[in-house]
């Protein structure tokens, strides 16, 4: 049985999921697109790997934070601003350390960069799954496939409030988020060697070297075996636990 709030903010339900024995320490879902939350369960709770995954956060005593995000957000301005309106809410209204996690998948990556460059002081750790960096890159890539590509176009006019026939290669490396902020929390990046969707060498690796530029050092962890989500995303609760020693 898992403990779930479900609130509503702009019309996108939200939900908190809260563990038996609190820790003190939240974590929050930043999902690829299209990982729903409804008003009384989230595809969180039934996809079987993501259910384990949610379940191994909570008996370890976190307060788990998820939300739709306009479905297929792409990282949107307008998704973060929904992310900010859901932390404050929480922390006013649950008993937390104001320093959270972040777990980010896919596109929720972009979402995790606008995070760090608005409220670094906010996140005390970040875990990425097989991250989206560049929606630049990913425009490339479906260019080859017409039928997906104009969808991928639609959505991201819709998610950005653009005029679709607008949107080309220049305006996908313009709102594509970028870290700005050199005030940035401890990153570990998951990423399997043969990943499609956004593959290491165009997304991980490109961020690791930009960062290293900066003398921030990412940990990067590439994977070639066939790993569920689930043991890929079971990596992360040590790297939390290693950065909640200081408050």
């Amino acid at each position: 049985m898992v403990h779930a709030r479900f609130i509503r903010i702009e019309e996108q339900w939200n939900v908190i999921y809260l563990p038996e024995r609190p820790n003190g320490f939240a974590v929050f879902l930043l999902g690829d697109n299209a990982m729903l939350v409804e008003g009384d369960t989230s595809d969180w709770e039934q996809h079987p790997e993501k259910h384990m995954f949610l379940k191994s956060l909570l008996n370890r005593g976190y307060t788990v934070i998820a939300s739709s995000l306009f479905d297929r957000h792409w990282g949107s301005p307008k998704a973060f601003r929904l992310l900010e309106q859901l932390y404050h809410i929480v922390i006013k209204q649950e008993i937390l350390n104001k320093k959270v996690h972040l777990f980010a998948e896919g596109a929720g990556a972009l979402l995790a960069i606008r995070w760090m460059n608005s409220l670094s002081d906010r996140i005390r750790s970040c875990y990425f799954i097989n991250p989206c960096f560049s929606l630049k890159e990913f425009y490339i890539q479906e260019k080859e496939n017409k039928l997906y590509f104009k969808r991928f176009l639609r959505e991201v006019a819709e998610s950005y409030g653009e005029d679709h026939n607008k949107i080309d290669i220049h305006k996908m490396k313009e709102i594509t988020p970028e870290m700005t902020t050199d005030d940035v929390p401890p990153l570990s990046i998951h990423c399997h060697m043969l990943e499609r969707r956004f593959p290491l060498q165009k997304h991980s690796r490109p961020f690791q070297q930009k960062l290293a530029d900066k003398q921030i050092l990412v940990n990067l962890r590439i994977h070639g075996n066939d790993k569920s989500f689930s043991q890929a995303a079971q990596s992360s609760l040590p790297f939390y636990k290693r950065y909640e020693l200081a408050l």
